[in-house]
């Protein structure tokens, strides 16, 4: 009896901390969106994804030593994962498009249009999952995929009706299109890469190393690289304080909530996530939110919800992923969302 009881309070313990690291995975990817629209508000949007992802890659290294998986990256070595690192590489090269296009529609359109399309980005990963995995999609996801898309219907007409960011908001909820679709795909070409035995920390390191080079090769081939000293030290910290929050601190929190609870419920409680931006966009940045819209970003939070719940997901599967995630990233990434950015789920 005594020994029964033990058990039951250590797994009451377990499951309560699992909700608490999953509520910090929320914190953090929201605070990666509020400080990526603080840094791009007065900011060039192309400084954005080498810091956004930065973070991510460091963190995949730390990832990578403590685990003693760097082998797996050493050609010669009988570890080595040659062609089956491709798919990381192709996954990083996919998300980073997203991610350019995230910032700009959080410069043009704020968090409150931008980050409740990218929740779409699971729709669009169960998509893709169908066509390239074979994933099935249960009756009561397309429910969740339903609600999900009148959500983003109700958000459109109630920011027609108020005061937007910017004129152009529109053209900010279309290019918020492209990161949901990006890493959407982006998480799936991840899950294939996971499927044929690379560890998490290695892939890791392969999509976020390959995402980064490329915002290098980008900012240096185009005559971008002097955008961090003219964008200013207040728009600059918020962009690194936003691949930290996503990267880092969400990514990590959402790694632990998985160890102590079912993929599907910290998913789940990641679709708070638009709600508590929309909250933080509205309190910190002055960004108007009218009935009409806070309507809508809870339909879009609600179906995500609803979707996650009735389908299938798979442990260590890739969030925003900053946007994983983040992933969540963007987002972002099931985790690291979903990397977790992103976030975006980033990896």
């Amino acid at each position: 009896m005594l020994r029964a009881t033990t058990q039951a309070l250590a797994r009451r313990s377990a499951t309560f901390a699992g909700e608490l690291w999953a509520l910090a995975a929320v914190v953090g990817y929201t605070g990666s969106n509020l400080f990526g629209r603080a840094g791009v508000a007065l900011g060039n949007p192309v400084a954005g994804p080498l810091l956004r992802d930065l973070p991510s890659f460091l963190l995949g290294l730390a990832l990578l030593s403590r685990a003693g998986r760097y082998r797996q990256l050493v050609p010669g070595r009988s570890a080595f994962q040659g062609a089956k690192l491709v798919p990381f590489a192709l996954s990083g090269a996919i998300s980073v498009i997203g991610t350019f296009a995230f910032f700009f529609s959080l410069s043009i359109g704020g968090v409150n249009i931008a980050v409740p399309v990218l929740q779409t980005q699971l729709l669009w990963g169960a998509l893709f999952g169908w066509l390239l995995l074979g994933e099935r999609v249960l009756p009561r996801g397309v429910l969740g995929i339903a609600v999900t898309f009148a959500g983003l219907c109700v958000l459109a007409v109630g920011q027609s009706r108020g005061t937007p960011v910017s004129d152009a908001w529109f053209t900010a909820l279309l290019l918020a299109l492209v990161p949901a679709v990006a890493w959407g795909l982006s998480g799936v070409i991840w899950r294939r890469g996971q499927m044929q035995g690379v560890e998490r920390a290695t892939g890791m390191t392969v999509h976020y190393g390959t995402s980064v080079s490329l915002s290098l090769g980008f900012l240096v081939a185009a005559g971008q690289l002097g955008v961090y000293q003219a964008i200013g030290w207040e728009s600059l910290a918020s962009l690194v304080m936003s691949g930290i929050c996503g990267g880092v601190i969400a990514a990590f929190a959402m790694f632990t909530a998985i160890k102590l609870l079912p993929a599907a419920t910290v998913f789940v409680l990641n679709g708070l996530t638009p709600l508590l931006t929309a909250l933080g966009g509205a309190w910190f940045l002055g960004e108007y939110v009218n009935p009409l819209m806070w309507a809508g970003i809870a339909l879009t939070s609600l179906g995500v919800v609803v979707f996650q719940a009735t389908k299938p997901v798979r442990v260590g599967a890739q969030d925003g992923a900053p946007g994983v995630p983040a992933r969540g990233a963007p987002g972002a990434a099931a985790a690291p969302a979903p990397d977790p950015r992103p976030g975006r789920r980033r990896p």
